[in-house]
């Protein structure tokens, strides 16, 4: 069992989370990348998973493995377009990705999972608007063993 998040792990992450969505009956596609990519077009969601390699307190209750945590940080950037507000899209975006992650109570690929959606799902924000950019922001605490 490595401390680190496997890069099986985190494809697995990054395949799972929603791309599209669809608002009235127009359905907008983001780009999905890593924070450390550059953003070359609108909506893009970045990822960003931190503060691995923690160990948890959790044990799995059928065969004691040890859990480890990092911190999931998304971003996610839009701008107005379609005749939709920035915003409006950043926050159908976040819904989306919310609902997807809600259901990782049954493990990913490689046993990535959250343990409970309304405390492992620390924020959902709004981090501003600067040169017509919209910037929503999700934190979640993933468990992997």
């Amino acid at each position: 069992m490595a401390r680190a998040i496997s890069n099986t792990q985190k494809k697995a992450i990054f395949t799972e989370l929603p791309a599209s969505v669809t608002l009235d009956t127009t359905t907008i596609n983001a780009s999905k990348i890593w924070f450390n990519q550059e953003v070359t077009s609108h909506p893009t969601i970045t990822f960003n998973i931190s503060n691995d390699g923690l160990a948890s307190d959790i044990r799995d209750v059928s065969d004691g493995v040890l859990y480890y945590e990092c911190t999931l940080t998304l971003h996610i950037l839009t701008e107005n377009q379609d005749g939709f507000n920035g915003a409006t899209i950043a926050e159908q975006f976040a819904a989306d990705i919310c609902a997807e992650i809600e259901s990782w109570t049954t493990p990913l690929t490689s046993d990535v999972r959250i343990f409970n959606p309304d405390s492992d799902i620390k924020s959902i924000g709004n981090l501003g608007y600067v040169d017509e950019e919209f910037d929503y922001v999700i934190s979640v605490t993933l468990y992997h063993s």
